[in-house]
């Protein structure tokens, strides 16, 4: 029910002509417009290579049938690759904000980055300001929440860098302990895309999630009794 020509059109100044065969319509200095209609037969799509490199499932859907293509002279064509870094931004850049929002609700969100090593879909890492015990254990199921495809999340502390890799997995491996910090959930909703879930036609496909609380742990209601000790120790050399 939403009109994304108008809201396309609500973001800046742009003018419009009516289409050749319609009444809608259409940037005046598009490089390309193709008018046509969306019937009610279904088709294959696919396979094609998803932005986990790997080939998603074939699904039926509606076929467009085109009744005109109409062009500039020297027409630019602009080609998303799939599985490229561009695909990988445009999908998992708008689900930062989802996870932010729904962490925020239970806790003190610093940051939120969809890694590009978990496919920018599949994997987050969380930065909180934590206030109480709980709460690396919080924004790990506000995530989820916030974003439904997620499969992984790991949760650091102001400290921790979410953009670097190294730091992340410092956090791991200095403040993570398995029997206390691993929460994992069996069974749950996942991505179609996760070619390790378990699809079934026609229904939501299914996998396990888990999340690391890589934050400090707490031993007393108002931090750790030796906070040093999870403190690195910046050298810093005189020349």
């Amino acid at each position: 029910g939403v009109d994304e020509l108008a809201r396309a059109q609500a973001l800046g100044e742009t003018p419009v002509v009516r289409a050749r065969r319609s009444d809608r319509g259409v940037p005046a200095e598009a490089e390309m417009v193709l008018e046509g209609r969306l019937t009610h037969t279904l088709a294959d799509e696919g396979p094609f290579v998803d932005l986990t490199g790997t080939l998603d499932l074939v699904r039926k859907q509606p076929v467009v049938e085109v009744d005109l293509l109409a062009h500039r002279r020297d027409a630019f064509y602009q080609a998303l690759v799939p599985g490229g870094w561009e695909h990988r931004l445009l999908m998992g850049l708008p689900r930062e904000p989802t996870i932010w929002e729904e962490v925020s609700r239970v806790c003190e969100c610093r940051a939120v980055r969809v890694t590009p090593g978990g496919c920018s879909w599949l994997h987050a890492v969380v930065q909180i300001r934590k206030r109480t015990p709980e709460d690396g254990r919080l924004a790990a199921e506000a995530a989820f929440r916030g974003h439904g495809s997620l499969k992984h999340v790991v949760v650091v502390d102001e400290d921790v860098d979410p953009d670097d890799p190294y730091d992340v997995e410092w956090a791991i491996a200095t403040r993570f302990q398995a029997a206390r910090d691993l929460l994992v959930w069996e069974d749950e909703p996942g991505s179609s895309l996760d070619p390790s879930a378990r699809h079934t036609p026609g229904q939501k496909s299914r996998t396990s999630k888990m999340a690391l609380d890589a934050t400090v742990p707490w031993d007393t209601p108002h931090g750790p009794s030796h906070p040093g000790a999870f403190q690195r120790v910046v050298r810093v050399r005189k020349e």
